[in-house]
């Protein structure tokens, strides 16, 4: 499975079966901590890569989720809804929906692009170039 990421703080995970599966990433919970509502787009919605399909409220406050990629819901996690203190755990193992007819038209990175972004862009202008985004 290929895992990539956005500079939103999303990854994407691509599933054999041409399914992709969308969350948020450990350094998006790590820094807000505690998640406790999230509200997530309905089956049947039709995204496009960068669209808000959510957010999360956190307890230090609330945050989007933008869908990294073009798609359409198939499902949502349900289960993730109920129990969003699930999400502090281990963020990058809960997905929170499901997507088919995916196009991969949003800015994606591999886990090192994202790391490396996020430790040289906090301190310095970053042409997002250097990172492939095109």
């Amino acid at each position: 499975m290929d895992t990539l990421y956005t500079r939103t703080h999303e990854w994407v995970c691509f599933l054999p079966d041409g399914r992709a599966r969308v969350g948020v990433t450990d350094d998006l919970v790590r820094t807000k901590k505690d998640p406790v509502f999230i509200n997530l787009c309905d089956e049947g919605d039709v995204l496009r890569a960068g669209e808000v399909m959510g957010d999360v409220e956190f307890f230090k406050g609330v945050v989007d989720v933008h869908a990294p990629v073009s798609g359409t819901v198939t499902r949502v996690n349900e289960a993730l809804l109920l129990h969003p203190q699930q999400l502090a755990d281990a963020p990058e193992e809960y997905w929170f929906a499901e997507l088919t007819d995916v196009s991969r038209d949003g800015a994606l990175w591999t886990r090192e692009a994202y790391d490396r972004y996020f430790a040289y862009g906090k301190e310095n202008t970053v042409r997002s170039s250097e990172f492939g985004d095109s």
